[in-house]
């Protein structure tokens, strides 16, 4: 696992709607047994005030936003396919995290 991959949902309750989430924590931490992740979720499935702190990425076809409030510790075990990686788009998340933690 790397920093700013993206894995596929693998909870089927909440896939449909939150089909993806990216790992923002830092490699150095990969013998931790969760992972620091950001659910991306259907532009389509939620009206969610999208803004610097929810920005818009495009994963597999589908538009989805960062949910930077809701980042959590997910289980490895509960993790997904990678399937893409977010790297060239690591200030746009950054920037949204410290907006969050910080308030600029």
């Amino acid at each position: 696992m790397a920093q700013l991959d993206v894995y596929k949902n693998s909870d089927e309750e909440t896939s449909e709607e939150t089909p993806f989430l990216v790992d923002i924590q830092h490699d150095i931490h990969q013998n931790l047994k969760t992972r620091m992740m950001i659910p991306l979720v259907c532009v389509e499935a939620q009206k969610a005030e999208i803004s610097k702190l929810c920005p818009i990425f495009t994963i597999q076809g589908r538009k989805v936003f960062a949910s930077i409030p809701e980042m959590a510790a997910y289980p490895l075990s509960e993790t997904g396919n990678r399937i893409a990686n977010l790297s060239s788009e690591r200030a746009i998340l950054f920037d949204a995290i410290d907006f969050l933690m910080h308030g600029f």
